[in-house]
């Protein structure tokens, strides 16, 4: 399950310029040579973090020679200004690697998406091409994680438009739409509240899996809206049907309507919003209060009819409410739990806080922008419904349960772990990365305060400060990578290429820098090609997702059946398979950008065919010397393809 798709590494005439310039500028401290640096990273001069360049910089900064000052103008020409970053201007990749990593991640459209597209979608056109998935990235230089993820966050947010929702880079994060303000004393937010309730209602009678379920062939987003909305009608117009020719206040209260249908049809949610609602809600002053008046609205107010547009909000609110799917996904995994049971109920509605976290990004933001703040949350749903959220939730519920080793957990205790993880995965906040900012100012070396940028589209795998100055430890940012939200990239130095996985939304792995040695080359593949990985499970969809369709009876986990399905239709013996290893069009993939005629192709070759000789050498007595001996037989002219059916082989 391994391929490894050639990559063209695009040399540009701005490359050699920022190489003879930063050159210079190395040769005038006395510092090492800085071409290894150069076909790492651009723009060594603002990721300098704590190499000798800069120490050697700060130095000479009181008695600067007019060779460094002549070359630091130049090198400071061809950087990055903090004008150019506050104005959402386009920086140049400069560097032909990121370059290609740019061109692999852009022009398939990923900085378009706050979340991967699932494996399975209920509704919705089939993707074309190779699968969405994220990249991992190992380099063997501390300052390319740095570079890459400001670069490729900046730029992510520049294609989103952030330029066009905020007057500069530096007020992005300030503006956040989703907050339960009080107005003179009133909830002033209460449509909000269609992404934070999680009605139980709506959750099962408008269940798209359903649709999906019994449908002949895939639906498109109309025809999905059109099958809940015929559900709606069937199971619930009649709730909407005057009595006594009373008439209701309507229209202003429209954000009541799915807990009024709960109160209605006596479900539990009403006593939860007065109880365990409020465990999670002191978080935010106003919050409480928002909560109070639905409650109040919900028990006191009847139903007008049901026109179109109440129809429309009840569907988007069934298909792309983040705590009606979220209710879903967890009563997958918990079907012995009834839909109102509080425990269910409060879990989803953490879910569902940790979306309104995701929904105040400054890049979500850019990517849902409206004219108006109270509209907002309108465009939080279209984008749910639109890009598949219960599929997206029902895959990622399934793989938690084993991840975060629940599978023997009691029902309640199963839903507040994988409730947790979610919320956790969603809450990671950008990280700040400080790009030096040195000049020439005066004929004298200057050092500016630091250029601040966001690390969010892509990250470092580093415990690292956020951008309100709280830490994030580096397991979070590997949660976040681990679950289908941003970050879409993580790059890594060493520390991620032993004993962390990787592979639950990933089987792209970029060897930036090539290892040392074949041993770590399969290292760092296999932290993305482990139990139920990326690849595994766009395998097990693509062949089996009829197992969902034709089941006499709809799956309470649709991935479990597929599994199932899988496993049954095995030949092998082996427990590895469907779960470990499955066959398909998708496969884990060897990325290695190397600039043309560079001997990174030479030395990938000799790593390719050592990890053949190492493989050989697996399990045998006297390792070394047969490693050795093998590889004299290769340099004499024995074929190592030959050679490899000699190999233990522990595959299925």
């Amino acid at each position: 399950m391994l391929t490894e798709p050639s990559i063209k590494v695009p040399l540009a005439p701005a490359d050699l310029h920022q190489a003879e310039a930063f050159a210079r500028v190395a040769r005038a401290v006395d510092a090492r040579e800085i071409i290894e640096y150069w076909k790492s990273a651009p723009y060594l001069l603002n990721f300098m973090r704590d190499y000798t360049l800069k120490h050697r910089l700060k130095d000479k900064a009181a008695n600067s020679n007019p060779a460094l000052i002549s070359a630091l103008s130049d090198a400071q020409a061809l950087g990055i200004s903090r004008e150019q970053v506050e104005a959402y201007q386009p920086i140049d990749p400069a560097n032909g690697r990121l370059r290609a990593l740019m061109a692999d991640l852009f022009d398939s459209g990923l900085h378009q998406h706050l979340w991967l597209p699932p494996a399975v979608t209920y509704y919705g056109p089939a993707s074309e091409g190779a699968p969405a998935t994220k990249a991992l990235v190992f380099s063997a230089w501390q300052m390319v994680p740095d570079a890459l993820a400001a670069l490729l966050s900046y730029e992510a947010e520049r294609r989103m438009g952030a330029a066009s929702v905020v007057r500069s880079y530096s007020e992005a994060t300030r503006r956040r739409p989703l907050q339960f303000k009080l107005v003179d004393g009133r909830p002033a937010a209460m449509r909000a509240l269609h992404l934070i309730y999680p009605s139980p209602t709506l959750a099962r009678i408008c269940d798209p899996l359903s649709v999906f379920s019994g449908a002949p062939q895939q639906l498109s987003v109309a025809e999905m809206r059109a099958a809940i909305a015929d559900r709606i009608r069937t199971a619930l117009g009649h709730l909407f049907a005057k009595e006594n020719g009373e008439e209701v206040a309507g229209r202003d209260a429209e954000w009541s309507t799915p807990a009024t249908i709960d109160v209605l049809l006596k479900t539990k949610s009403s006593g939860w919003l007065q109880y365990l609602g409020y465990r999670w809600t002191i978080q935010e002053e106003g919050f409480r209060e928002h909560i109070a008046e639905l409650r109040r609205t919900a028990t006191e107010a009847s139903l007008g009819e049901l026109d179109n547009d109440t129809l429309d909000l009840l569907v988007d609110v069934a298909l792309g409410s983040p705590a009606v799917c979220a209710l879903r996904a967890l009563h997958r995994i918990a079907p012995g739990l009834a839909w109102d049971d509080p425990h269910l109920l409060d879990a989803a509605a953490s879910i569902a806080w940790g979306f309104r976290a995701l929904f105040n990004q400054h890049d979500a933001v850019a990517l849902l922008r409206q004219e108006r703040d109270d509209h907002y949350w309108r465009s939080a749903l279209t984008h749910g419904v639109e890009h598949n959220l219960q599929s997206v939730l029902d895959e990622y519920a399934h793989y938690l349960v084993e991840g975060e080793g629940l599978a023997g957990s009691s029902e309640r205790e199963r839903v507040a772990g994988v409730a947790a993880a979610m919320t956790h995965a969603l809450s990671v906040r950008p990280s700040q990365i400080d790009v030096d900012d040195v000049g020439v100012e005066d004929g004298r070396v200057v050092f500016h305060p630091s250029i601040r940028m966001r690390g969010r589209f892509a990250m470092r795998l580093a415990e690292y400060k956020d951008d309100e100055g709280g830490t994030v430890r580096l397991g979070s940012v590997r949660d976040a990578f681990n679950s289908p939200f941003r970050p879409f990239v993580l790059a890594t130095t060493s520390i991620g290429q032993e004993g962390l996985d990787f592979h639950p939304y990933c089987y792209r792995v970029y060897h930036w820098n090539l290892p040392g040695n074949p041993v770590d080359l399969e290292q760092r593949e296999g932290r993305v090609h482990r139990f139920k990985g990326h690849a595994v499970r766009h395998n097990v969809a693509r062949a089996h997702a009829d197992a969902i369709r034709t089941s006499t009876k709809e799956p309470a986990d649709p991935w479990e059946a597929m599994f199932n399905a899988a496993k049954r239709a095995t030949t092998s013996k082996s427990e590895l398979v469907p779960y470990w290893v499955f066959d398909g069009p998708v496969k884990v993939e060897r990325r290695v950008p190397m600039l043309p005629m560079s001997r990174e192709n030479t030395r990938l070759r000799w790593l390719k065919r050592s990890l053949t000789l190492y493989r050989l050498a697996f399990g045998q007595p006297r390792q070394d010397d047969l490693l050795a001996y093998l590889d004299r037989l290769v340099d004499e002219g024995v074929d190592v393809t030959a050679l490899e059916q000699l190999q233990i082989k522990l595959e299925p």
